[in-house]
């Protein structure tokens, strides 16, 4: 099974209660450190943030979703000092918490066997949590009522759901901001060296018919709709981005029982990759619009052992510039 490091990202916005209320950061963190003073700073707001981020995430007892068995917590975090544990790093100046935390899979009981000896084996109940390391970087600026969330997964493992029900609770206050929306958000550096690499695998076309028109009226069936699905692939290498227009406009004409391709109510391709062989989905009614997932080998030395986290913070960091 692959281990495969991974990145994703998400836009975090805020969602206020009431109307006419100051729609930023700043705002909600002020009221999460209790604390609404307008003339604060906004390094000091940030700091007390940071102590709550500290004191939700930092327990004796993980923080878990139940609907998904995943857990995750941090340990020994120091705020005082960027020195004292390198794990979970606070930026003032930028207003970026980053870091390392421990998360996984529980629920499930399960044996747990030597490999040099068989009949060494001990049980892993079911509220223990199978835990690997994972990279997070959250940049909340304060003027702002979004924040980016980068969270690093493995091809075989991920803390996602567990992380984003985390800090929905976290970027709330009751009566005041209501759980916030997250969207998947992909760095638009990203979009186009996909888009320069990749070419066209397939596109797919999808719609209901009448029976009447996909039959025709000498089957005696009652009216229903049945899903057609029309898949087109090329035989050779596929067809770049920039071959794109070109390709697409004859395919859209084309008939299938009387109805053009193009007016069929779901269109969808999927682009391979030429440098990490993935295929990523996009859909061709919305601007070819493509979200492809971040394959951290595509962009860092990844050698499966620590000094990758040293390597994917600083990709990370400079994704936000």
């Amino acid at each position: 099974m692959s281990h495969e490091p991974k990145l994703s990202a998400f836009i975090i916005k805020l969602k206020p209660a009431i109307r006419n209320i100051e729609k930023t950061n700043r705002n909600l963190f002020r009221h999460i450190i209790g604390d609404t003073t307008s003339d604060l700073e906004d390094s000091y707001i940030f700091v007390e943030f940071c102590r709550k981020f500290i004191a939700t995430i930092d327990t004796d007892e993980m923080y878990s979703d139940e609907n998904t068995k995943k857990s995750i917590t941090a340990n020994q975090i120091d705020i005082e000092s960027e020195d004292v544990n390198t794990n979970i790093r606070f930026h003032s100046d930028s207003f970026v918490i980053e870091g390392r935390i421990e998360g996984g899979s529980y629920g499930k009981k399960r044996k747990k066997t030597s490999t040099s000896n068989k009949n060494n084996k001990s049980e892993v109940n079911e509220g223990d949590a199978i835990t690997d390391d994972f990279y997070f970087l959250i940049y909340t600026p304060l003027n702002s009522d979004k924040s980016i969330l980068l969270l690093q997964s493995y091809s075989d493992d991920n803390i996602d759901s567990v992380m984003k029900k985390f800090w929905k609770n976290l970027l709330s206050y009751p009566a005041v901001f209501n759980q916030p929306a997250f969207s998947k958000y992909i760095p638009a550096a990203i979009i186009q060296d996909f888009r320069n690499g990749a070419t066209i695998s397939n596109l797919t076309y999808t719609t209901e018919i009448p029976s009447n028109s996909l039959l025709g009226n000498t089957v005696n069936f009652d009216t229903r709709n049945f899903k057609v699905t029309v898949k087109i692939e090329p035989t050779d290498s596929g067809f770049t981005y920039d071959e794109f227009d070109e390709a697409i406009a004859p395919i859209e004409q084309t008939t299938f029982k009387n109805l053009r391709l193009g007016i069929f109510s779901k269109k969808k391709g999927s682009l391979k990759d030429s440098d990490t062989g993935k295929s990523t989905p996009f859909v061709l009614d919305n601007n070819f619009q493509i979200k492809p997932s971040i394959i951290l080998s595509k962009y860092i030395t990844i050698n499966n052992d620590d000094s990758d986290f040293t390597r994917i913070r600083t990709y990370c960091l400079q994704l936000l510039v």
